[in-house]
């Protein structure tokens, strides 16, 4: 007999054994992507079957985020929910700002550091730390294909818009129930469908922003994670069953075969084709997935994801001739830059992001959960600021 989603996670106490696997194998997906877009191979990315790992990679980070830490959204209080997200994600993003505005882009840059550090880019690189994304340093990566520092803090804002979506829902009380929480859910859809189908039903003035909240990349991350959070409030109907994941595998395959990369801004396969990834991402996180237990140390996909893009320019930067070679540069790239973004993220996780967690424990409402948040998955949620 099939059993659901509630009664594998019951099975394993609430920890989920797929899960470990699944935000590490996606971090280091996304780090291989990263690795031929940064090397400007856009048009191979884009113009080929890999074109889904743009679509499917950061939604199913997000899918997984709202999936493990609805429990803990509907146990803490708000305040206590916000501080314990701000904890797991600001220390370790504060680092990488400091440590790529303070160090790697004094040593890159091509410019005096007396125009470095004078320069309004510089000054405006800090407020990614809230945020507010910045993407250039002066000087810094300037005959790299792409000048970004650290593209993958695209997800930043939108991830800090998901947990102002989540307080709405706890303040409303909807998180608790589970169809409110669908109408909500169906509802952005909805709309999403209604902004890109009947565009004429708006007026001018707040298109550009209808646009940017229902059809953008970004909306596309609310929708998984949405859909994150009504997978675990069903999750006691929901079946755990290697049919329908093989099902949702064939409409990923249908969906890479029939549509191309703008698909990524359109609302009118997201109920399809998200719902499937939702449902897959799940699926192999109540799976038992073997992993070396060096992953099962620490959580080094934040720090994987966080960190992979800046280290990959130097690289690129460094070694510009063999790195920009078509196609196996990005190869040879993948190759230096993952174990690079790899080794920071286990000395980011080790004397960062654990000891910071630590400090939850100071605060009553940790005793009062008995235990450590997000599903007891040991703190380790993270969609990752979560880019593609």
């Amino acid at each position: 007999m099939t059993k659901s989603f509630g009664e594998v996670l019951d099975k394993y106490k609430g920890i989920g054994p797929g899960f470990d696997f699944l935000r590490i194998g996606l971090a280091f997906s996304i780090v291989l992507t990263h690795s031929f877009l940064l090397t400007g191979n856009d048009a191979f990315i884009r113009g080929s079957i890999f074109w889904f790992t743009e679509y499917a990679l950061v939604p199913m980070f997000f899918a997984l985020s709202g999936f493990l830490i609805a429990g803990s959204a509907q146990r803490l209080s708000l305040r206590n929910f916000l501080i314990n997200r701000g904890l797991r994600i600001v220390p370790a993003l504060a680092v990488d700002i400091v440590v790529c505005s303070l160090i790697i882009g004094p040593i890159v840059t091509i410019v005096y550091h007396s125009d470095y550090f004078t320069d309004p880019r510089f000054f405006k690189y800090f407020l990614n730390i809230v945020g507010w994304i910045h993407y250039e340093l002066p000087g810094v990566f300037q005959d790299n294909p792409s000048q970004k520092v650290n593209g993958a803090l695209w997800t930043v804002p939108w991830e800090i818009f998901c947990y102002i979506i989540m307080s709405f829902l706890m303040i409303t009380v909807i998180v608790k129930t589970r169809y409110k929480l669908l109408a909500v859910t169906a509802a952005y859809v909805v709309i999403g469908l209604i902004v890109q189908k009947m565009p004429y039903l708006l007026p001018d003035t707040i298109k550009p922003v209808a646009r940017f909240l229902f059809m953008s990349r970004g909306s596309q991350l609310i929708t998984a994670f949405l859909m994150g959070i009504v997978a675990f409030q069903f999750k006691a109907v929901i079946p755990h069953s290697r049919w329908v994941f093989a099902a949702a595998c064939l409409v990923c395959v249908a969906a890479i075969l029939t549509l191309d990369s703008r698909a990524i801004e359109s609302v009118i396969n997201r109920p399809i084709v998200i719902t499937s990834l939702v449902y897959m991402t799940v699926f192999i996180g109540l799976s038992e997935v073997p992993i070396p237990a060096f992953f099962r140390k620490g959580d080094y996909s934040y720090g994987v994801y966080l960190y992979h893009d800046p280290f990959l320019q130097i690289w690129i930067s460094a070694f510009p001739s063999v790195f920009l070679y078509p196609k196996y540069g990005a190869l040879a790239l993948y190759a230096v830059g993952l174990p690079s973004a790899l080794a920071v993220a286990v000395l980011s996780w080790h004397f960062i992001e654990k000891p910071i967690l630590g400090l939850r424990k100071k605060f009553s409402f940790i005793a009062q959960v008995r235990g450590v948040e997000d599903g007891n998955q040991g703190g380790r949620v993270r969609p990752l600021a979560v880019k593609s």
